[in-house]
C-alpha cells in the first residue's frame, strides 16, 4: 500500500511536469520561432522537462516543503519569463546593432552563443571548446555545454532560448543548495530570507535569462559551501564530498579565475565552523599561517587579473559618463582611481537609470537592476556594522567572514571592471550567495531585536537617492536647474549625519521620536 502510494507521488507530479513542458514549449516556440514548429517544441518541451525533473527530484530530496516549492517555482519560471521577454522584445525596441537585434544583451553571450552553434555543426569534437581557436570564451566551459545542447537537442536550429532554460534552471537548483547550507550555520529564518533574494535579486534573474556563465556558477559556488557545512558536521560525508568535487572541477571548467577565489572562501568557511573543536594551539595557528598565505596570494592573483583590464575600463568608464568625466577634470589625477572605485560601488546608479533617456525596454532595465542593488546595499553595509558587535560564537565568525570576503570582492569587482555599469554588477554578483546570507542575517537581525539602525540607514539612503536623482535629471534635461555637484554631496553627508547623531542621541535616551527611532530590546 505504502509503496503504491509513494509511486502514485511520482508519477503523477512527472505526467504534470510532461503535460506542462509540452504547452509551455509549444507557448516558448510559437513566441520565438526557430526553425520548424515540431522539432522545436520537442526540443524546447524537452529541456523544461529535464530540467524540472532534476527540480523536482531535488525538492524531494530537500524534505518538499511548500515554501521551497515556490522558491523553486518562482526562480525558474520569472528567469524563463524574462529570457522569452527580452528575446522577443530587444528585436522590436530596443536598439538598431546586431546583438540586440539577435535578441542578446550582453555581446559576450550573442557571439560565445554563435560560436556554440558553429562548433555543434562542425566536425569538431566538443572538447574544441577549450582550445584557442574559440577565443571568445576564453575558459571554454559554457561554450562546450552550450555546444552540447545545440547538437544533441537542437540540432536543426539555433535556438538560444534552450540555454536560458538550461542557466534558469541552474540558478534555481542553487536555492536549496544554499538554504540548507546556511539553515544551522546562521539560522532557519535567515536562510529562508536568503532563499528568497536569490530567487527575487534582479541582476541574477537578468543573467539568467541571457545566457550567461554566472547562474552555473553560483550553483557551483551554493553546492560547495553546502558540501562544506555537511562535511564538517559529518552529515552525508560521502554524497558532500562528492558535489563538492563535481562542482570544483565544474567551476574550473567554466571559470578559473573565479574557482580560486571561491575554492578559497569554501574552505575558509570550513576551518571556521571547526577551528573551535581543535585544541592544540599550535595546529590552529599552522592553519591561520596557510591561511594567510592563501589569502596573501589569492590576492596577488586578483590585483594580477584586475590590473590587465583595469586602466582601459577606467577609460571606458569615464568616456561612456561625460558627467565623470567632468567631475574628474576638477580632481588631482591621484584621485581619480578611488573615485572610480567607490562609483563603481554604487554601480548601476539608480537616479541615472530613472533620469537617462533610452528606449523605454532599456529605461525599464536599467531601474529593474538598479532596485536591487539599492535594495542590497544598505543591507550589506547595516550588516557589515552590527557584526562586529555581536557576542563570540560561531555565527559571529561566520557574519564576520561574510562581511569580509562580500566588501573585499565588491572592491575587486569594482575595480576590475573600472566602475563599468554592466561588467561590475555582473562580477559583483557571483558571490551572490554570501551576499544574500549576509542581507538575509541582516533582516533577520533587525526584526530579532527591533533595532531601528537599519531603517535610518534606509532613510540616508533615500536622502541620498533623492538628491542624485534630482541632480541627474538636471543635467539630462537642461530646462530644469541643477545643484552644485559639491553642494549636494555636502548636504548628502550632513544631513546623514544629523540622522546618524540623532539616532545615537535618541538610543542613550530611551526615547521614541517620529523620525529617528529607538532601539527597544
Amino acid at each position: 500500500m505504502f509503496e503504491r502510494k509513494e509511486k502514485y507521488q511520482i508519477i503523477v507530479p512527472l505526467g504534470v511536469i510532461l503535460s506542462a513542458s509540452l504547452g509551455l514549449g509549444a507557448l516558448i516556440q510559437t513566441i520565438l520561432p526557430r526553425g520548424n514548429f515540431w522539432p522545436g517544441l520537442m526540443s524546447i518541451a524537452g529541456m523544461l522537462f529535464m530540467v524540472s525533473i532534476a527540480l523536482f527530484f531535488t525538492w524531494k530530496k530537500a524534505g518538499a516543503g511548500k515554501m521551497l516549492a515556490w522558491m523553486l517555482f518562482l526562480a525558474f519560471f520569472l528567469r524563463i519569463a524574462f529570457g522569452v521577454f527580452l528575446a522577443w522584445g530587444l528585436p522590436r525596441f530596443g536598439y538598431e546593432e546586431d546583438v540586440q537585434q539577435a535578441g542578446y544583451v550582453f555581446e559576450d553571450a550573442y557571439r560565445r552563443d554563435g560560436d556554440a552553434w558553429a562548433l555543434a555543426r562542425s566536425d569538431q569534437p566538443l572538447l574544441g571548446a577549450f582550445s584557442d581557436e574559440y577565443e571568445v570564451d576564453q575558459y571554454g566551459g559554457l561554450l562546450a555545454l552550450s555546444g552540447f545542447v545545440y547538437r544533441y537537442i537542437s540540432p536543426d536550429e539555433h535556438r538560444p532560448i534552450l540555454i536560458v532554460l538550461l542557466a534558469a534552471g541552474a540558478m534555481a537548483l542553487s536555492v536549496p543548495f544554499l538554504i540548507s547550507g546556511l539553515k544551522r550555520k546562521i539560522s532557519p529564518r535567515a536562510a529562508i530570507w536568503a532563499g528568497w533574494i536569490m530567487v527575487l535579486y534582479p541582476e541574477l534573474i537578468l543573467l539568467a535569462a541571457s545566457q550567461m556563465r554566472e547562474p552555473f556558477i553560483i550553483l557551483m559556488f551554493s553546492a560547495m559551501l553546502w558540501s562544506g557545512t555537511h562535511w564538517i558536521e559529518r552529515s552525508n560525508q560521502k554524497t558532500a564530498a562528492i558535489v563538492f568535487l563535481l562542482s570544483a572541477i565544474s567551476l574550473f571548467l567554466f571559470s578559473f579565475r573565479v574557482a580560486v577565489p571561491i575554492t578559497g572562501v569554501v574552505l575558509l568557511w570550513a576551518w571556521v565552523i571547526k577551528s573551535p573543536e581543535v585544541e592544540k594551539k599550535w595546529v590552529k595557528g599552522a592553519v591561520w599561517a596557510v591561511v594567510g598565505v592563501g589569502v596573501l596570494a589569492v590576492s596577488w592573483y586578483l590585483i594580477d587579473w584586475v590590473k590587465n583590464f583595469l586602466s582601459w575600463d577606467v577609460y571606458v568608464t569615464v568616456l561612456r559618463s561625460g558627467m565623470i568625466q567632468a567631475q574628474l577634470e576638477k580632481l588631482p589625477e591621484w584621485v581619480v582611481f578611488p573615485f572610480i572605485l567607490v562609483y563603481g560601488v554604487f554601480q548601476p546608479v539608480l537616479p541615472a537609470a530613472i533620469a537617462a533617456p533610452a528606449p523605454w525596454i532599456w529605461w525599464g532595465l536599467a531601474i529593474f537592476r538598479s532596485v536591487g542593488w539599492y535594495a542590497m546595499l544598505p543591507l550589506l553595509v547595516y550588516a557589515s556594522v552590527r557584526a562586529w558587535r555581536l557576542e563570540p560564537s560561531q555565527r559571529r565568525r561566520l557574519i564576520r567572514l561574510m562581511a569580509i570576503v562580500v566588501w573585499a570582492w565588491i572592491l575587486i569587482a569594482s575595480a576590475r571592471a573600472g566602475g563599468n555599469q554592466w561588467d561590475n554588477p555582473r562580477y559583483r554578483t557571483i558571490f551572490l550567495p554570501l551576499m544574500a546570507a549576509l542581507g538575509a542575517w541582516a533582516v533577520h537581525f533587525a526584526q530579532e531585536t527591533k533595532d531601528r539602525w537599519l531603517r535610518r540607514g534606509l532613510l540616508i539612503e533615500v536622502i541620498f537617492l533623492g538628491f542624485f536623482t534630482s541632480w541627474y535629471i538636471g543635467r539630462y534635461y537642461k530646462a530644469i536647474p541643477t545643484i552644485n555637484f559639491w553642494f549636494m554631496v555636502g548636504s548628502i553627508v550632513f544631513l546623514s549625519l544629523l540622522i546618524i547623531v540623532g539616532g545615537i542621541i535618541c538610543d542613550s535616551k530611551r526615547i521614541k521620536p517620529s523620525v529617528f527611532g529607538t532601539n527597544r530590546d
